[in-house]
């Protein structure tokens, strides 16, 4: 079984993948379709606020509520996203929204607008045998099907795994330091 990826990658990986809303009204790099409006002023203050279907840049740090952090912009530059598109999770996405171009702040997100709640239905007990084709199950291997990490073993007891189907930080109550960067006006 293949070891688990840095928490930062996967947070990373689950700020663009995964979120129920989106910031509005910030840039990305690339260029859209049609007309469109750049935020960065000279100086670096501007009107612009962040509108659902904005592209948008923002620098970030997330940590948990005991000053822990877990995932930063640092070093890979900013995270570009769509506000309001469903790329970032619900409590990032409406943190940003009405956010002015080189604002900053910080938000503390609960589990429900972030991963979600820890959730015991989400765990499956399934047989060693099973799972056990590429090499050694211990407590902490990430378990994948058809090259999708589908969980991660929590316990092994009496022959059976029990497979967490949850994402690392759900449960979790989560915060952020956001400063947007770029805005580019929806055409």
């Amino acid at each position: 079984m293949m070891k688990a990826t840095p928490v930062v990658l996967l947070l990373a990986i689950s700020l663009l993948l995964a979120g129920c809303g989106q910031p509005q009204g910030q840039a990305q790099g690339g260029t859209q379709q049609g007309s469109a409006q750049s935020g960065v002023a000279p100086g670096g203050v501007d009107g612009l606020a962040v509108e659902k279907g904005d592209a948008v840049k923002a620098e970030y740090v997330g940590s948990h509520t005991d000053g822990t952090v877990f995932d930063k912009s640092e070093g890979r530059g900013p995270l570009e996203f769509v506000a309001g598109a469903g790329q970032m999770i619900q409590g990032f996405d409406e943190a940003v929204i009405g956010m002015k171009l080189n604002e900053e702040k910080t938000v503390t997100i609960p589990p429900e607008k972030a991963y979600g709640t820890a959730d015991t239905a989400r765990k499956a007990q399934v047989p060693l045998e099973q799972i056990q084709g590429d090499g050694n199950i211990s407590i902490g291997s990430d378990i994948y099907s058809e090259g999708t990490k589908v969980g991660t073993v929590t316990e092994i007891n009496g022959g059976m795994a029990t497979i967490s189907m949850m994402h690392p930080l759900a449960g979790k109550t989560l915060k952020f330091w956001i400063k947007i960067v770029d805005i580019k006006k929806e055409a």
